[in-house]
C-alpha cells in the first residue's frame, strides 16, 4: 500500500536571539543547515497551548499568502517545543528603521500602501490580525513593508467579527474596553495608529506614551481620543493627516470601514513636496530633502527660517524664498508643502 505519509528531519542551528514574543515563545535568527541559509525561527513552548494552537500561526499565514504578508518556509516540532521557520530579512522591521531615521511623507505612504495592500488581503480571507504595529512589519530586500506575526489572528465569525486573545496596551482600539467581538474596524484602528507612528515619529510617539501611563488614566484616554494627541510636524501634508485621523476616531463607525478605501485615499494625495525628512539639530527644527541633483536644507529656530542649497561640490547658497521672519506653524507648512 502506498504510504502518503511521510516524516522528516528539519536541521538547524541557533546563531542569536533577536526577540521575545511573551512568556512562551522566542525568535531567533538561525542557520538552515541542509540549504546554508539564514531562517528565522519562531519557537513556542509546548507546554503551554493546547494541540489545536501548536501549528495555527503558520495555517494562517498560508491561508493569507500574499506579496505583502511574510510567508512561512516550514512548521515542525519535537517533544518541547514547536518551530515556525520564516525568510531572514536583512532590513529587519519598520520598528528597527524608526528608531534610527525620520521618515519622509512619501517614505510613509508608501509603506503603509505596501502593508495594507497585505492586510486588505488577510480581510478578504475572514482574518483579523489584531496586532498591527511597527515591530510586526517587516521591510523586504527590496525595501517592501510585509505584515507578520499572526500570534493573534483570529478567523471572523458569520457576522465578520472576532476578539483577540489579547493585545499591545498603545494600540487598543477605544472599543476594547466596552465590546466583547469586534469588527475589521478595530485592525484599521491599530493600522491608524502605525501610520501616525511613522508620521510622528519614534521619540514623539514614546514621549505621548510616557505621558499617557504616567496621567494614569489610560482608558478614559484611548476611548476619548485624548492618546494619541494627533499634533502633526509641518512636513506631513493635510491629507494624510486627514486619513490618520480617520483610521482613529474613537467611534468604529466613524472610521474607514474597509483597507480598500485607505488605499484609495492614500493613493490621491498629491504627489508633490513630499520628500522633506526632519533631522535633528542643535536648536530649533530642521528638515532636509534631495531634489534634481542639489540637497536642501531647512530649519527654523525662533520664529525664523533659513534655507540652503547644496550642490555636489558641497557649495552652499542661500534659497531666500524659504527664508522668512516672524512665521507660525502655519506659515511653515505652507513653506514645506510649497517647495
Amino acid at each position: 500500500m502506498f504510504n502518503t505519509c511521510k516524516i522528516a528531519d528539519v536541521s538547524f542551528t541557533y546563531t542569536e536571539e533577536i526577540g521575545q514574543e511573551g512568556q512562551n515563545s522566542k525568535v531567533y535568527l538561525a542557520k538552515d543547515n541542509h540549504l546554508e541559509q539564514q531562517i528565522v525561527i519562531k519557537q513556542v513552548t509546548k507546554s503551554t497551548i493546547s494541540f489545536q494552537e501548536y501549528f495555527r500561526e503558520a495555517r494562517l499565514l498560508y491561508t493569507g499568502s500574499h506579496p505583502n504578508v511574510v510567508q512561512i518556509n516550514f512548521a515542525a516540532q519535537d517533544n518541547d517545543n514547536i518551530y515556525i521557520s520564516m525568510p531572514y530579512y536583512m532590513n529587519k522591521s519598520l520598528s528597527y528603521r524608526m528608531k534610527h531615521v525620520n521618515f519622509t511623507a512619501r517614505e510613509i505612504i508608501r509603506y503603509s500602501i505596501q502593508f495594507l495592500s497585505g492586510l486588505h488581503h488577510i480581510h478578504t480571507k475572514g482574518l483579523m490580525h489584531f496586532d498591527i504595529k511597527p515591530n510586526n512589519l517587516m521591510l523586504s530586500d527590496r525595501d517592501e513593508a510585509l505584515l507578520a506575526d499572526f500570534g493573534l489572528a483570529e478567523v471572523t465569525d458569520l457576522k465578520l467579527r472576532a476578539a483577540p486573545q489579547m493585545q499591545y496596551t498603545t494600540h487598543i482600539a477605544p472599543e476594547y474596553f466596552t465590546e466583547n467581538s469586534f469588527s475589521f474596524t478595530y485592525d484599521i484602528y491599530q493600522a491608524g495608529m502605525t501610520i501616525y507612528r511613522m508620521a510622528v515619529g519614534d521619540e514623539q510617539f514614546t514621549d505621548e506614551c510616557n505621558q499617557l501611563f504616567t496621567r494614569g488614566n489610560v482608558e478614559s484616554d484611548i476611548r476619548t481620543g485624548i492618546f494619541p494627541s494627533k499634533k502633526y510636524e509641518p512636513h506631513i501634508p493635510r491629507k494624510l493627516q486627514k486619513v490618520i485621523n480617520k483610521c482613529l476616531e474613537s467611534n468604529p463607525n466613524d472610521r474607514y470601514q474597509s483597507v480598500l478605501d485607505i488605499l484609495n485615499d492614500l493613493s490621491s494625495i498629491d504627489d508633490c513636496c513630499l520628500d522633506w525628512r526632519p533631522v535633528k539639530i542643535q536648536h530649533g527644527k530642521g528638515w532636509e530633502k534631495s531634489s534634481d541633483g542639489y540637497k536642501y536644507t531647512f530649519t527654523v529656530a525662533d520664529g525664523n527660517t533659513e534655507c540652503y542649497r547644496l550642490n555636489s561640490k558641497d557649495q552652499r547658497r542661500k534659497y531666500s524664498a524659504m527664508c522668512q521672519t516672524g512665521v507660525n506653524d502655519s506659515m511653515i507648512y505652507r513653506l514645506l508643502n510649497n517647495n
